[in-house]
């Protein structure tokens, strides 16, 4: 019998930790017992270990871990992925503090682990769903494909759960590679540069250089707070997205090899090729504009303005903005390049309005709404 635990995560937030507390402890697991690992970096100060002795865990063995010395963010998360093994759990569900599960976070939890544990191209399982692509700052809207679930070759850390072999493997690779973190291939240049203090940013690399993925559900199994923190300046309502809450859904889940919805890092659509007749080696899919450039590919899909040859344009309407290709939308938003030499394309400044409006309607929004959208982007980063 699998062997479930839950690891709540807490540093110097004594009242979110309750929150989470709180709401672990109200949702369904279905009879079965759950080990909770309370896990505390060193705060300097007791109120948070109070809370969490004091905390009464009704569905299970409760175990309190509290560093006597700064750990520091990325070595504290490191460490809970240990307890797998420490504990002899299979599987565990981890939460740092500002986020919120749903009441059916455990039924979801429970048939991804039986579907994908024994898959090692599945490197983790997402309790939160991105609405909001962090690469590129513009929303996301995951194409839906026949399953309660799609693929993204984007670690979680806002909600995620671990299941040990596939840690495991992650580990060994994280201990060859973590003196230093360069620029690497497939990685988006924002993540690259996310602060040294980040552990999210080497699973996302892992992910990409060993061609693994994790999986997301549609509808999200737990938010998130965004707290004012170690790593926000303020609380924000942002990264918040809308909750599952039926314990008892069967969910229709699907392999990789099977998939028709799967995402690269920079949270591209990798199947839309197919498309257009297309071999996936030779086109760069870069519809949100972040990749830059071709990456040597002969043929690029893309937002950007460049100066080679437009084999084909289409428009930016539907959403999500995949579907505009699947339908063949016209339009000159969406351009498909030929990289094999260069020709000079005329500009149209128009192009550039339609693409923003599309992603952030300013045609409706206040100034008010202009502001807090370019504060947030400027001022909020990544776990």
């Amino acid at each position: 019998m699998r062997q479930y635990g839950v690891i709540a995560v807490g540093y110097n937030r004594p009242k979110s930790l309750k929150r989470l507390l709180n709401a672990l402890n109200q949702a369904d697991y279905q009879n079965h017992k759950i080990t909770l690992i309370i896990s505390l970096d060193y705060a300097g100060h007791d109120e948070i270990l109070t809370a969490a002795h004091e905390f009464i865990w009704e569905h299970g063995k409760k175990i309190v871990n509290a560093c006597p010395e700064r750990l520091g963010l990325k070595n504290h998360i490191l460490k809970c992925g240990d307890y797998m093994a420490a504990y002899s759990l299979d599987a565990v569900a981890v939460f740092e503090d500002d986020i919120m599960p749903s009441p059916a976070f455990f039924n979801y939890m429970r048939q991804a682990v039986e579907y994908y544990e024994s898959d090692m191209r599945i490197a983790g399982i997402s309790l939160y769903t991105h609405l909001w692509n962090v690469n590129s700052e513009k929303p996301f809207y995951p194409m839906t494909g026949g399953s309660d679930i799609f693929f993204l070759q984007f670690a979680q850390s806002w909600g995620q759960i671990w299941m040990k072999k596939q840690w495991s493997e992650f580990k060994a690779w994280y201990q060859y590679h973590s003196e230093s973190f360069s620029q690497a291939e497939g990685v988006p240049f924002n993540v690259c540069h996310w602060k040294d203090s980040s552990w999210l940013k080497y699973h996302i690399r892992y992910c990409v250089e060993t061609n693994k993925y994790f999986v997301y559900p549609y509808e999200a199994l737990c938010t998130n707070f965004t707290d004012m923190g170690e790593h926000h300046a303020y609380s924000t309502s942002l990264f918040q997205v809308p909750l599952q809450t039926d314990s008892k859904k069967k969910y229709r889940l699907i392999s990789l090899t099977e998939a028709p919805v799967v995402y690269d890092a920079f949270f591209e659509n990798t199947k839309i090729a197919q498309n257009i007749n297309l071999p996936d080696q030779e086109l760069c899919i870069d519809i949100y504009g972040t990749k830059q450039n071709a990456s040597g590919k002969k043929y690029w899909l893309t937002t950007h303005n460049a100066d080679y040859q437009i084999v084909k344009t289409y428009g930016l309407k539907l959403r999500p903005h995949e579907l505009n290709i699947i339908f063949n939308i016209e339009g000159s938003e969406i351009k498909l390049y030929h990289t094999e030499g260069t020709r000079k394309n005329p500009k149209n400044p128009y192009e550039f309005y339609k693409c923003y409006d599309y992603y952030f309607r300013i045609s409706h929004c206040t100034w008010k709404d202009l502001l807090r959208y370019l504060i947030d982007k400027f001022k909020i980063r990544l776990k």
